[in-house]
Formats: C-alpha cells, sequence, structure tokens
C-alpha cells in the first residue's frame, strides 16, 4: 500500500466529514472514516487515480447499507 500524503490525509479527512455530516450521527465517526480509508486504498488498487467522486459514492453506499442492516450493535 502506498503512503498516504499530506494531499492524501486531507481528502480523507474531507470525505470522512462530509459523509459524517450527510449521515447526521447515524454512524460513528470511527466507522465512517474506516470505510472511507477501506474505499480509498481499494480504488488505488483497482486504477490509480479514478477521482473522489467515485470513491464518495462507494463510501456512501457502504455506509447506508450498515445503516440499513440489522442491528447487532
Amino acid at each position: 500500500m502506498r503512503p498516504v500524503t499530506s494531499d492524501g490525509r486531507e481528502l480523507l479527512a474531507l470525505m470522512t466529514a462530509t459523509l459524517s455530516a450527510d449521515l447526521e450521527g447515524r454512524v460513528p465517526a470511527d466507522h465512517v472514516a474506516g470505510i472511507v480509508r477501506t474505499i480509498v486504498a481499494e480504488s488505488h488498487q483497482a486504477a490509480q487515480h479514478r477521482g473522489v467522486e467515485p470513491t464518495m459514492f462507494e463510501a456512501r453506499r457502504r455506509l447506508e447499507r450498515f445503516i440499513r442492516a440489522p442491528s447487532s450493535r
């Protein structure tokens, strides 16, 4: 896995903050951050530069699936 640059950290933080705000506290912030990190890592493996929009879409899709899943929390 590639090391995260300062631009990469800023992007991760921005995406996490945006999704956390969009989800209005329905998902813990650390879970949002974990999913965002996973999606970004997967996107780097699949293609060197897919852009932010597909990555945000995939993170949002996974988080919405998490919200709808039966609660075992």
